[in-house]
């Protein structure tokens, strides 16, 4: 069976007196890349969780392909959560060498490509004779990747999936997993801090902040009403009545407002007659701007 669409509904999850999750509602389509972004303890790997089955919602439910999870669902072998740790046991025991590890999942996930898996452990120097536990933090992140990419599974989800890697590497993983992913299209959610990096690779975004959803959209809807206009401080304000300001920065008589609002061709002539630069804002900066609070029309 081909899995679709994710479906979460009214997910809450609590740890004691805190709440991780808060009565989330989200769908997660097929054949998508999703960044799924909030910062730490916002609820990220709690809900890859939670779609893995690998904890258990305290309210709520996860349907997938119209079946609850939990309720007599039995197609895990079409989802693969690469996180940053096997278990305790794993990272600590050499009881099982990577040759092992693999062999076991390659028996795991339906979709296993083994000529492809031989050819990512080269990509990223993966030697099958190594313990896990004796690896370097960065060949432990290198496992998982070849084990999500490998998988080949409906929905694959990595869980920051960069942690140990330096720069030429995280490329690496960026260029095979789009690669591979218009060959074979799969549901693709990566929960990360690097949003700049991935924000090129992500179609669609799910902003989590505080255990709720603060944003579920397409990227490109998401950064297409943001602004950075920057010039003298007594100009811009004079167009700011038609925007909501984000943040707001000086430099003595210069400033830079990054605001939110809809710019047709007509208001971007008058604003930039003003001699005042007009640029879009990342979705990294518009993501730390919702998270530290509007201030609407700042002077």
């Amino acid at each position: 069976m081909t899995l679709s669409k994710i479906e979460i509904k009214k997910i809450s999850k609590r740890y004691d007196d805190v709440k991780a999750l808060n009565k989330i509602d989200v769908n997660f389509d097929k054949g998508k890349i999703y960044g799924l972004i909030g910062r730490n303890g916002a609820g990220k790997t709690t809900l890859m969780k939670i779609i893995a089955s690998q904890l258990i919602p305290t309210n709520g439910k996860v349907v997938i392909e119209g079946n609850e999870i939990g309720n007599n669902f039995t197609d895990f072998e079409n989802i693969c959560l690469v996180k940053d740790s096997f278990g305790k046991a794993f990272e600590e025991g050499t009881f099982m060498k990577l040759k092992t590890f693999f062999k076991i999942a390659s028996k795991t996930y339906k979709n296993w490509d083994q000529e492809y898996f031989e050819y990512l452990c080269k990509k990223f120097d993966v030697k099958l004779n190594k313990y896990y536990s004796k690896l370097s933090r960065g060949m432990k992140t290198a496992v998982g990747l070849v084990l999500g990419l490998a998988s080949r599974a409906d929905i694959t989800m990595f869980d920051e999936p960069y942690i140990g890697l330096d720069a030429v590497s995280r490329e690496v993983f960026y260029a095979e997993l789009q690669k591979d992913y218009m060959k074979h299209p799969r549901t693709i959610i990566i929960s990360s801090h690097l949003i700049d990096e991935l924000e090129n690779i992500f179609e669609k975004v799910v902003f989590i902040d505080k255990g709720e959803i603060i944003i579920n959209d397409d990227v490109e809807n998401v950064t297409s009403n943001y602004y950075l206009l920057q010039g003298k401080e007594k100009d811009i304000e004079k167009h700011l009545l038609d925007f909501s300001v984000m943040h707001k920065e000086k430099l003595g008589s210069l400033a830079s407002y990054a605001v939110k609002g809809e710019m047709n061709s007509e208001v971007k002539k008058k604003i930039t007659s003003d001699n005042i630069d007009i640029n879009k804002v990342s979705l990294q900066k518009i993501l730390y701007y919702l998270t530290k609070g509007s201030e609407k029309n700042e002077k």
